[in-house]
């Protein structure tokens, strides 16, 4: 029986509850949306099947060679590049074939010939092409194929790469009351105009399967020639991709694509080339071989965003899949790729509740985890860049994620999923993952839209209590997620012991609680600012700001905490900002101290906190921007106005009328009674929740908060 995994559902309009999709196949998003096998059609072994793409990298066949081609290279009339430690070229190495040379020289030469490895200079800036007019459409496989036990039916019958599946919506030109009675083959689709529809589900929910995308010299863009560019270091990549990356980022079926690359079959290589660029970091080439070429890591990554840009006008589900990988490198992650994948998403129908929909369990699973990759994607994209998010409650209606669509994620026989009782670690940090990032969601919608920006404006000196009215669901929501983590997803022992041997399951949890971080000074940063102007009450602003001091001061003392471990694990893009973030939010308390002696004590740790970076910087190079924007932000520090001391605010405060106190029918009856604490003797109020004098995190949240 399936259990459901925990995940807090948003109880605001502007925040959702979890779920998530991904597959390996390039085409339709499930094998219900492929089409009907033609009786000519047969399965071509070995071909290369690029993603639905259009356009062309200048990408070349070089007419020159460093000797003879090989015969299979002469036969696809490629570039042919000989390795010499396995005494074969790139290509016939990667298929795992002979390479001999019976066609480019005579009976002697063909046995004792050997060549040298390309110009290095020359040789990353040319890359194998295929012509054009011998690039074919993967025809789909026999039925009978279907059944192949290690790989699932879609993943073998991908249909034609250059078709692509478009989900139906409401209000476009065909009516969906109108296609409730088309008359449906055995596959449930009926042939209209130069399309397939498909009806996915009894809701009216139709797919356009369109066979009218442009081909074009993108697709020449093969598998070889994505593997040139990482060889001989492509299997150890894919390897090291499933050790690091795939545990906490489920959004590819493992099996499924181990399968794909050994057969080098149905596979895309945009979704390769993905693969590659996330993982390079993990592998040391090292400099000491002299004949294994160094990876081209940056014609990779530049073909690699090619072919994603190339395919995004006719996404499909490797489309997604290599988007949201490509997006975890934080120099691809802009906002507008971001809108651009969240677009493609909806394309697909990712947005949509699949349960009731024509397909296999294990691709329902799938197509929810990559909905909510693409949901924590755009969230936190939203926040990094300060852009409106692309999704919203009101169009999205993917259910929650339960343990059964981890299923096929994760190697079968292994003990990825089912090594923490009932659901695995990586499920666990993924799902949790995205419960975070609802709560995330919930806080940039209540105070960071135009709408509330404006609102908390037009309220004058009462913003700072409407705001922390606003404040308790989210503040609610932060505890009780933090208390529902499991043991396997903390970083400190029962004890309260940073875990001195950490595991690699253990070192992933880093990001996670990060983003804890991160949500929580979002929350505060806000709080902060409304402090600001001459109307604020000083015993107000007193306890909000004693609570951002203790989240601050939690924060940096979890980064000074982390191991080399930690540092060398797989982060998300948006955990160079993240880590920014805590240097902005110490400059924020800063700059608005109300004494010189607070600034010069926020001073102090900034400086501690730049130390620590520093440091980390040697295991996580994403460091250095959080360095760049700390040192950025100490440069416009000159520029604030000096702080008076506390002897001369304390003489300027005596001079001013007494403020109402706590408990005396102050802000305790404006804000409304809410136990933060349970029961711990503290005050109830949101105050005293959100901004209690205590200097320790345990004094404010129990033993409940992290480090």
């Amino acid at each position: 029986m399936a259990t459901v995994i925990t995940i807090q559902p948003s109880s605001t309009a502007g925040s959702t509850t979890p779920g998530a999709y991904s597959s390996q196949a390039h085409h339709s998003p499930s094998d219900s949306l492929r089409r009907r096998p033609h009786p000519s059609a047969s399965a071509t072994p070995n071909t290369l099947s690029p993603s639905p793409v259009h356009g062309a990298p200048s990408l070349g066949r070089v007419s020159g060679r460093d000797g003879a081609s090989c015969d299979a290279c002469l036969g696809r009339k490629s570039r042919c590049a000989m390795n010499d430690i396995t005494n074969k070229c790139y290509s016939c190495d990667f298929h795992r074939q002979d390479c001999t040379f019976t066609l480019s020289a005579g009976p002697v030469e063909a046995n004792t010939k050997k060549r040298k490895l390309p110009d290095t200079a020359r040789d990353h800036g040319e890359i194998t092409k295929s012509r054009l007019s011998t690039v074919q459409p993967v025809q789909p496989a026999p039925e009978s194929e279907a059944a192949h036990p290690a790989q699932p039916p879609s993943m073998i019958r991908s249909g034609f790469f250059n078709q692509t599946t478009q989900h139906i919506g409401m209000t476009t030109e065909l009516e969906p009351t109108l296609l409730e009675y088309l008359p449906l083959d055995e596959y449930d689709e009926c042939t209209v105009s130069a399309s397939r529809i498909r009806r996915c589900a009894d809701d009216c929910t139709f797919m356009r399967v369109v066979n009218t995308v442009p081909i074009g010299d993108s697709q020449a863009v093969s598998l070889d020639a994505i593997e040139s560019l990482v060889a001989p270091y492509g299997s150890t990549l894919v390897e090291k991709f499933f050790e690091h990356v795939h545990p906490s980022f489920p959004i590819l079926m493992e099996d499924a694509f181990r399968q794909s690359y050994r057969e080098r079959r149905h596979l895309s290589p945009l979704l390769l080339a993905a693969v590659y660029v996330l993982t390079l970091k993990f592998v040391d080439v090292g400099t000491g071989s002299q004949t294994a070429r160094r990876p081209d890591a940056q014609r990779l990554e530049s073909t690699a965003l090619k072919l994603l840009i190339d395919s995004l006008p006719y996404p499909s589900i490797s489309t997604i899949q290599a988007g949201l990988l490509l997006t975890q490198k934080s120099t691809l992650a802009t906002a507008s790729l971001n809108g651009q994948l969240v677009t493609a998403g909806f394309e697909l129908g990712l947005h949509q509740d699949c349960t009731t929909w024509r397909m296999k369990t294990w691709e329902k699973g799938l197509r929810k985890r990559l909905a909510w990759a693409l949901y924590m994607q755009d969230k936190w994209s939203s926040l990094v860049h300060g852009r409106p998010s692309q999704i919203f409650a009101f169009n999205w209606t993917v259910k929650d994620l339960v343990e059964q669509d981890f299923s096929d994620a994760f190697a079968s026989g292994t003990n990825s999923v089912h090594d923490d009782g009932d659901v695995g670690h990586g499920p666990l940090l993924f799902c949790h993952m995205v419960a975070l990032t609802t709560i995330l969601s919930d806080i940039l919608d209540r105070f960071y839209t135009l709408q509330a920006i404006e609102d908390f404006r037009a309220a004058g000196n009462q913003r700072t209590r409407i705001i922390l009215d606003k404040a308790k669901p989210a503040q609610i929501r932060l505890k009780e997620w933090f208390s529902s983590l499991p043991a396997a997803l903390k970083m400190e022992s029962s004890t309260g012991e940073i875990v001195e041997t950490i595991t690699d399951e253990h070192a992933r949890n880093g990001a996670l609680h990060l983003a804890y971080f991160a949500t929580e000074i979002t929350l505060h940063r806000c709080i902060v600012r409304s402090l600001a102007g001459d109307g604020a009450d000083p015993y107000l602003a007193h306890i909000c700001r004693s609570a951002a001091k203790t989240r601050l001061i939690s924060a940096m003392d979890f980064v000074n905490r982390l191991r080399p471990a930690h540092l060398r694990s797989f982060w998300p893009a948006s955990a160079r900002t993240n880590f920014s973030l805590i240097g902005s939010f110490g400059m924020l308390l800063r700059i608005t101290a109300p004494t010189n002696e607070e600034a010069e004590f926020y001073r102090i740790r900034l400086c501690e906190y730049r130390w620590t970076l520093s440091v980390s910087h040697k295991n996580a190079e994403f460091m250095g921007f959080a360095l760049e924007s700390l040192d950025h932000a100490t440069m416009l520090d000159k520029h604030v106005p000096a702080k008076p001391s506390i002897e001369e605010l304390m003489a300027s405060s005596a001079k001013q009328p007494s403020r109402p106190t706590m408990g005396s029918g102050g802000y305790d009856d404006a804000l409304g009674e809410v136990d933060m604490h349970g029961g711990t003797g503290a005050s109830s109020s949101v105050i005293s929740g959100l901004a209690s004098p205590a200097t320790s995190v345990s004094d404010i949240d129990g033993d409940e908060m992290p480090m």
